[in-house]
């Protein structure tokens, strides 16, 4: 790895720490408060309904991470609160507040944005699995590579945010 990305990484586990430490003086509110604050609607209305369209869809996948074994539930969370944080107020304060989620994403944000090593794996499994899959399902359709090729880049670009530019939580 180059001295620029160790550099990188080193900063945004250093930001993750701060933000951590910062979080653990404050009430459960206070967490809320602050992570709400953080984040602003978007002013078009199509825009929000496509963003609560997607959150929905993040937030029924967290609901099978509860149900099923394996599947990461807090990953989806993150990314159900990150589309509410752009869509509304009051959606994102549910999910931060919802007596089945809320102390998962709450344990998110406290932990400085970072995610459990297990859940890194369990996402980067996810997209390998699902990415393989797509790949064998368009070449029996008969993709000349073109689409295997897409597929397979972006899996990778997927598993390297994932795996090593998320910090990890202690």
């Amino acid at each position: 790895m180059s001295e620029t990305a160790v550099s990188s990484a080193t900063k945004r586990k250093e930001a993750a720490h701060v933000l951590a430490e910062q979080y653990q003086s404050l009430t459960d509110e206070e967490v809320i408060e602050t992570v709400l604050s953080m984040h602003k609607p978007s002013a078009n209305p199509l825009v929000r309904s496509i963003w609560v369209a997607v959150g929905s869809i993040f937030v029924v996948f967290a609901g099978i991470g509860v149900i099923l074994p394996g599947w990461p539930t807090t990953s989806w969370l993150v990314a159900a609160a990150y589309c509410y944080g752009r869509s509304s107020q009051r959606l994102f304060r549910w999910l931060l507040t919802n007596p089945l989620f809320g102390s998962l994403l709450l344990g998110y944000y406290r932990s400085g944005r970072a995610l459990p090593f297990h859940s890194k794996i369990a996402i980067c499994g996810l997209i390998a699995l699902v990415s393989a899959a797509s790949i064998w399902y368009i070449t029996i359709l008969g993709d000349p590579g073109f689409g295997q090729t897409t597929i397979a880049i972006v899996a990778v670009i997927g598993i390297w945010w994932v795996g090593w530019r998320v910090p990890t939580t202690a």
